[in-house]
């Protein structure tokens, strides 16, 4: 997992990326740490509430291991928190996002990327753009946030589940639903899928 507020510049080494992986990695572990604690949960409560085992909680804590978006997905419900906080900070307050500076949830165990298009998730609309890859899907742990949300496929297929119903969305096709509803993304195909999501209020 890597958590970080643009990709690094031209010309930056596989060294610093890494390094910033892993600085990504380990605030991300203390978040866990943090949110855990405040909720008042030990390791083996949250991780029996999060349908994880207390030795990868621990490790997430750590700043170790490579938590898959199921996993974060799980502890996010555990801890009745959006799965944005784990984009990080916010940015700094502004209208405009650069492409160059948008905030990324990059999960590598899973090869998907979320951008951040909104500057923070504390208005009334979020939007990210998210990269989703080939064979990929969260039917074991579906999504579910109060709102609305509306997607959009820029480039492949999806096959997107709300409440049990299957809909197949092709490039240029939209999707609005319930995101209180279990939804959940399968891409069927053998290339990455891209699509842009927006939903009020933001809650992802």
């Amino acid at each position: 997992m890597e958590l970080k507020p643009g990709a690094p510049g031209l010309g930056d080494g596989q060294e610093l990326a890494e390094d910033q992986a892993k600085r990504a990695m380990t605030a991300a572990g203390a978040l866990v740490l943090q949110m855990r604690r405040d909720a008042g949960y030990s390791i083996a409560t949250l991780a029996t509430m999060a349908d994880l085992s207390p030795g990868l909680l621990s490790q997430i804590e750590r700043g170790q291991g490579n938590p898959s978006l199921t996993t974060l997905i799980k502890l996010s419900q555990a801890l009745k928190v959006p799965v944005g906080r784990f984009f990080g900070a916010d940015a700094e307050a502004g209208a405009l996002v650069r492409r160059d500076a948008r905030r990324r949830l990059h999960v590598a165990e899973d090869n998907l990327v979320y951008e951040m298009l909104t500057p923070h998730m504390h208005g009334q609309l979020g939007m990210l753009r998210a990269q989703i890859a080939a064979g990929w899907d969260n039917e074991s742990a579906p999504f579910k946030h109060p709102g609305e949300e509306c997607v959009i496929v820029l480039e492949g297929t999806l096959h997107v589940w709300v409440n049990g119903t299957r809909y197949e969305v092709h490039e240029g096709d939209s999707l609005t639903y319930d995101s209180a509803l279990p939804h959940w993304y399968r891409n069927p195909t053998d290339r990455d899928a891209v699509l842009i999501g927006a939903m009020t209020p933001p809650s992802f």
